[in-house]
């Protein structure tokens, strides 16, 4: 039995079975994150608050840098009896205790260090009741990098006495700032946020008349878009988790989210990814030395842990795919940095016309090296820059990249092409004789001679409680391996049998114990919440389900199964053109949005 029901299909969960259970749920602004616990012990309602300040940063100014702390006290000093609990883009814990109804609403600031705790208390008595808290505390103090950190609770009203069957609004804000400057304040915080819940919510605007699946959807893009960052470099999207703040990463965002942000519209998310673009140009150099897989610090220093990953053919493969749906021009650096990545990529392929990396985005948690996924990604992006060259009329070059594109497609066949167990599969690097996850990705790409048993395999040996292992004989689970399968299967029409696996994980994590996201894996950091997988889950829909491609020009190929009837996909941008997409019964239309 689930744990939560939908309230409002696409907009809402809700639960009261929350006894002697407790999770968490981040919710992310230009300056702020907050990770809030919450749930019930023997019907005792439990909050702990984690709040990062991203651009606030403390020694050693590394990724995991931000400014963060835990702060656990009761606002309130009450004792409150769960009733229920709701998400909508904002969590709503509501709680009664024996004078009072109490609803606590947690969000993040739009733009400014603070996240807020707003709280309702509304007398049910017929006598006058007393509440006390501190309207001004100082929270902590911190010495950072450019100065003393005050982080400060501050309430926009001082009230000590309710009136009966009144209720009062409270509006309390965690906020930094540096030694000097004055508390952050703003007006209307909790419209605020709501509005630009609803401003992701209207873009691309889906539904196949499953609530499930629909509202998972809407639900995804609140995450993937809510997570965006606005550092000393500009607003870029970084993947959360109380770890990943202020800095970019090529798998998280250039390969995942950017080209789910091209369909969107969005003026703030277009904006990071053109940044998260130009964060790599300085790393773009003339000796073709390996670009680093992240930026961190706010775009002032770079990790490299896991050395070469891949990560040119991931710059490659997810900016080649944002400009073809945005449709914008590379006759400006963009351009000079997908011809770099091109250049790099051609040292990189050996005398097997595969292609070298170190590592894979799992960067060394499994083995790899020469692997499947650098390969595979490599093949698709070359497929697309190549439509890129053919657009702007570089046919020769466009020529040229389509027959090395051919190379690759012959080399993953020759180098990784083999049997494992019964199936006639791919060995994930050489040596590798297990069922990989990652052994989707050739198909993703629209290598299909090895589709059926890839497929079987990964469906017979991977698959397990709505996601893939990412392994056999592991019990390790990162679903962006899963969401990219469930891709994979619309995209080579086993349609069914998609739609089966995409409810199954729907309904496991939006309505399960661990809600309302995709997440990013497990046993490491035990389910965490990382944006750019909820990215990964729009693009089962847009890429997948109604495919959404652009090899030899725009193509939009539904692959839908038997028991959905029509579905619409509004408000969306294809090849830089507002349009609305509507299926039924077999027959597509795709109609300009009137601006």
């Amino acid at each position: 039995m689930n744990r939560w029901k939908i309230g409002i299909p696409k907009k809402k969960i809700v639960s009261d079975n929350f006894n002697n259970h407790l999770d968490d749920i981040e919710m992310s602004g230009e300056k702020v994150s907050g990770i809030i616990k919450y749930g019930s012990i023997d019907n005792e309602v439990v909050i702990k608050r984690h709040i990062v300040f991203p651009m606030f940063r403390i020694q050693p100014n590394v990724t995991q840098s931000s400014y963060q702390l835990d702060i656990d006290d009761s606002i309130l000093n009450i004792k409150e009896s769960f009733v229920k609990v709701e998400i909508d883009g904002i969590l709503h814990i509501h709680a009664k205790t024996d004078n009072f109804n109490i609803v606590h609403h947690f969000y993040p600031s739009t733009t400014l260090p603070i996240f807020y705790e707003q709280i309702e208390i509304e007398n049910i008595t017929d006598k006058d009741q007393i509440i006390n808290y501190d309207k001004n505390k100082e929270i902590a103090v911190k010495l950072g990098c450019e100065g003393y950190i005050y982080v400060d609770r501050t309430c926009d009203k001082c009230i000590t006495q309710i009136k009966p069957q009144e209720k009062v609004i409270l509006t309390f804000g965690f906020s930094a700032r540096f030694a000097n400057n004055e508390i952050p304040q703003e007006n209307d915080s909790y419209n605020l946020r709501a509005k630009r819940v609803n401003e992701l919510l209207e873009q691309c605007d889906f539904s196949c008349g499953n609530d499930i699946i629909d509202t998972m959807f809407a639900f995804a893009k609140i995450r993937a878009g809510e997570s965006i960052f606005n550092t000393r470099n500009g607003k870029i999207h970084s993947p959360g988790g109380s770890n990943y703040y202020a800095a970019i990463w090529c798998n998280d965002e250039l390969e995942y989210a950017n080209p789910w942000f091209g369909f969107t519209g969005d003026k703030i998310l277009n904006e990071a990814v053109l940044n998260s673009i130009k964060w790599f140009e300085p790393y773009m150099n003339d000796d073709l030395l390996p670009i680093p897989s992240s930026i961190i610090c706010e775009g002032t220093d770079y990790w490299n842990g896991a050395k070469d990953r891949g990560d040119a053919s991931m710059f490659l493969y997810g900016t080649c795919r944002y400009v073809l749906e945005t449709g914008i021009s590379i006759n400006n650096n963009i351009g000079k940095q997908l011809k770099w990545a091109y250049e790099y990529i051609k040292t990189k392929i050996n005398d097997d016309n595969v292609v070298i990396s170190d590592t894979d985005e799992l960067e060394g948690r499994l083995s790899s090296g020469i692997n499947l996924n650098t390969s595979s990604l490599t093949y698709g992006g070359l497929r697309y820059y190549g439509e890129i060259l053919k657009n702007n009329n570089e046919t020769n070059k466009a020529k040229e990249c389509f027959d090395l594109a051919d190379r690759i497609k012959q080399g993953i066949e020759t180098y990784f092409g083999g049997k494992i167990d019964k199936y006639e599969t791919y060995h994930y690097h050489k040596g590798c004789n297990e069922i990989r996850s990652w052994l989707t990705l050739p198909l993703y790409m629209g290598i299909d001679n090895r589709k059926d048993d890839t497929i079987k395999a990964i469906n017979d040996k991977l698959w397990k409680d709505g996601s893939c292992l990412s392994t056999e004989n592991e019990n390790i689970v990162w679903d962006r391996s899963a969401m990219y399968y469930i891709a994979t299967l619309f995209r080579c029409n086993y349609s069914d049998l998609a739609f089966d696996k995409l409810l199954e994980m729907s309904t496991k994590r939006l309505l399960g114990d661990r809600v309302p996201y995709a997440i990013e894996a497990y046993p490491e950091y035990n389910m965490r919440h990382l944006s750019a997988e909820s990215a990964l889950f729009c693009r089962i829909i847009t890429d997948g389900l109604i495919h959404i491609d652009f090899n030899d020009g725009i193509k939009i190929m539904p692959h839908v199964p038997q028991n959905i009837k029509e579905f619409y996909m509004k408000n969306i941008v294809v090849g830089g053109e507002n349009v609305n997409i509507y299926y039924n019964n077999g027959k597509i239309k795709v109609e300009k949005e009137d601006n």
